[in-house]
């Protein structure tokens, strides 16, 4: 579908609706390539995990960490001191830390990057935990 300006200008109403739509749909686009990864990561690890694919998947895990880190982060901060903040401040740490070098194992490193992947996106709400 093709939008003139002239269209957008004569309701602007609803350029905001249009807008959240498109922000929501690229939210949903987000959470299921983070999914997706980390469930691809997860079967990688048990069959093949040291194919070109297994190693295209393991940096995009980590391009997500870098990109998860900082919301999940800010969420910890937000929490009141106690061991939900220590948990939540730690796993951004350990995240960053498997990121930077999750060893020499293409298994350990594949399943290490998907369960960081995982919990900083349940921390941002990114992904939702069944």
């Amino acid at each position: 579908m093709t939008v003139l300006v002239h269209e957008v200008a004569a309701v602007p109403g609803e350029v905001a609706t249009v807008t959240a739509a498109t922000e929501k749909a690229t939210a949903v686009s987000a959470a299921a390539a983070v999914a997706g990864d980390v469930e691809t990561a997860l079967a990688l690890a048990g069959h093949h995990p040291a194919g070109e694919v297994a190693v295209q998947v393991r940096e995009r895990l980590r391009d997500h960490i870098r990109v998860l880190a900082v919301p999940a982060e800010r969420y910890a901060g937000r929490l009141p001191e106690g061991r939900e903040k220590d948990i939540a401040a730690s796993t951004v740490r350990f995240a960053l830390k498997v990121a930077r070098d999750c060893g020499s194992v293409p298994a350990v490193a594949l399943r290490l990057l998907a369960k960081s992947v995982a919990h900083l996106a349940r921390n941002t709400d990114l992904i939702r935990s069944p």
